[in-house]
Order: structure tokens, then C-alpha cells, then sequence
């Protein structure tokens, strides 16, 4: 993302007062995210005994990483404005599932042209999107919605409903599988992808706080007009955000590849609105220009702990429908809209 001018004059101070406040306004919004994750471990480990215990805790991180990795393109999407909103993500990560897996065919040799072939995929569906969005002007809700289904009938149509492929043995290990460490007498198991998805997170806050692409993401949408008056090219800047958060999902599709072993349509339907209410519950707001990757990243550990709470109580699945979408309506009440400066 760049800009063809440096933010100065009135206009860019105004732009970067716009950034530095939506920086402040998700400190809070950060802390109640991880509050909730501990409520949520602490609620479960009270109903049943050994739901906080280090085993399980990883389980839920591992079983989190797969909707912390589309939410972190989800929110990209949103903190760059025009209430944007991505419900392809679901499509392009089962894209990224069946491509990676006719790539892969179970050879490790594959492995790295298969991330490489994901990556590509990923960020040309979502820009696609962003084209729509940033140049044609299409409301960001109809595009992808549209966009979506058309990638689901791409998919349908390209495999004719027979599923080539499938993991090889190291994606399956890294995606699925723990790695051991002593300490001391005790041997803990940490799933692989928990440190991936921390050292990942961690260039996602870094870039996003501490780069120039972060800063320009951030004041187009704060204040979109602003940001073009003092050079931003704020419709590259909104493409590019789609572009980007159909990489993220499609490279959670090929990991999701690992977990499950085979390749399978609509495994991705699950995380589109769980993606955006993860990105909410973490402090990103829907108008834009707000939030952080911190945040967002507990919001998809609260919910995939929250779904593991009841699950585990044995509630059916209407149960658990109504009670999670009680929780989350409560939520989006409490998160969805932040006042702009």
C-alpha cells in the first residue's frame, strides 16, 4: 500500500488524529477481549473439572487458529472502511482446501509450491472484491456475498464433485499434531500451529501499528476523503485489503487441509460470520479506521472456547445455535458501532 503524497498540512493532521484515536479506543476493547477469554476458561472449568487444564487450553488455540487466521483478513477488511465487510472468506478458504490438495497430492515436495499456489489464488479472488468495492463502487455486503457464491460454483463446477488429492505427512503433522517439551519433570504438548499462529500474529500487530501501510489502512478509513486529500490512494488501499484477506482465508484453507487430512466443499461456511464478530468482540469497528489483530485474536479464542463449553455439556446442535447467537447478538450490541472522531 502506498501513498503518492506524505499526510501533512491540516488534512493530514486531522487524518492522523483519526488514527491515533481509533489506536486509543481499542486499548479497553483489547482488555474485555482477553477478560472474556479467562471468563470463558474459567466458566468451563467449573461446569466440568479439567476444562482449564494447559492439555485442553491448547486444544481450543488449535482448534482457534483456523478462525483467527480468516479473521485477521476479516479485519483488514473492516478497519479499512465503508463499512466493509467480507462474506467470501468462507468460499476462498474451501478454494484454498481443494487447490491446495490437487497441488499437494500427498507429497511434501509440494508443500511450498502448494502455499505459494494458495497465496496467489487467495489474493486474486479477494481482489476481485476490492475492485468491486473501491472502483465500481458496489456495496461491500452485496460484492462478496455475490462473489462468494460465485467462487462456490466455481469450485463445484471445477471438481465435478470428486475431491482430488489430499495432506501430505508434514502438513498433516504441522496442522494437526503437537510438538513435546520438558520442563523440569512435567512434558507439556503444543500444538504446531500455536506458535505459527503467534509468530504470525505478532508480524500482523507489528505491520499494522508500525508500518507505513498500517498507518495509511488506518486513516483511509477513519476518514476516507481526508486520506485522499493528502495523497493516500485510498482506493488501492481498499482493494488491496480484500486482496489481502482472501489470502489469509485461502491459506487457512490449505492448514484446515493439514487438520483434516481430505479435501471437502464448505469447510470454510462456518467462519464467515463467526470472522467479523471475532474482529467486533476484539475492538474493531464496523464504521473502520479502528481495532487491532490483539484484540480481534482473542475474540476468535472466546468463541471457539465458548463453542467448546457447550459442546462439551452435550447441549444438541439448536442448542448451541440459539445460546451462541444469544451471546453474540449481546455482543455485537455492546461492540458493533464506535463513535468516529
Amino acid at each position: 500500500m502506498t501513498t503518492s503524497a506524505a499526510p501533512d498540512g491540516k488534512g493530514g493532521e486531522k487524518s492522523a488524529r483519526g488514527v491515533a484515536w481509533g489506536r486509543r479506543l481499542t486499548g479497553s476493547s483489547i482488555f474485555i477481549a482477553y477478560a472474556l477469554v479467562v471468563l470463558s476458561f474459567v466458566a468451563g472449568e467449573i461446569a466440568m473439572p479439567g476444562f482449564a487444564k494447559f492439555g485442553h487450553i491448547m486444544t481450543v488455540l488449535q482448534s482457534a487458529f483456523f478462525l483467527g487466521m480468516v479473521t485477521l483478513g476479516q479485519m483488514i477488511v473492516l478497519v479499512s472502511g465503508r463499512e466493509g465487510i467480507d462474506l467470501s472468506v468462507g468460499a476462498i478458504f474451501t478454494m484454498g482446501v481443494v487447490v491446495s490438495a490437487s497441488v499437494i497430492g500427498g507429497n511434501n515436495a509440494m508443500i511450498i509450491p502448494a502455499v505459494l499456489v494458495v497465496l496467489a489464488l487467495g489474493f486474486g479472488l479477494g481482489l476481485v472484491n476490492g475492485l468491486g468495492v473501491a472502483l465500481l463502487g458496489i456495496a461491500p455486503l452485496i460484492m462478496t456475498l455475490g462473489w462468494g457464491i460465485a467462487v462456490e460454483g466455481i469450485a463445484y463446477f471445477s471438481t465435478g464433485g470428486f475431491l482430488p488429492g489430499r495432506a501430505s505427512p508434514i502438513l498433516e503433522t504441522v496442522s494437526g499434531k503437537s510438538m513435546d517439551m520438558s520442563i523440569g519433570s512435567s512434558r507439556l504438548a503444543i500444538p504446531y500451529l500455536v506458535p505459527i499462529w503467534l509468530l504470525i500474529a505478532t508480524a500482523a500487530v507489528v505491520a499494522m501499528s508500525r508500518t507505513r501501510a498500517g498507518f495509511v489502512l488506518y486513516a483511509t478509513g477513519a476518514n476516507e476523503r481526508t486520506a485522499r486529500l493528502v495523497g493516500v490512494r485510498t482506493r488501492m488501499v481498499i482493494a488491496l485489503s480484500y486482496a489481502v484477506s482472501g489470502m489469509f482465508a485461502a491459506l487457512a484453507g490449505l492448514f484446515m487441509l493439514g487438520y483434516v487430512g481430505r479435501p471437502n466443499l464448505g469447510l470454510g461456511n462456518r467462519y464467515i460470520l463467526p470472522s467479523v464478530v471475532s474482529a467486533i468482540i476484539g475492538g474493531v469497528a464496523l464504521s473502520g479506521g479502528a481495532g487491532s489483530y490483539a484484540g480481534a485474536a482473542a475474540g476468535a479464542v472466546f468463541l471457539t472456547s465458548l463453542i467448546s463449553i457447550l459442546t462439551t455439556l452435550g447441549l444438541g446442535e439448536s442448542a448451541r445455535q440459539m445460546i451462541v447467537g444469544a451471546v453474540l447478538i449481546l455482543l455485537l450490541i455492546s461492540y458493533a458501532r464506535k463513535p468516529k472522531a
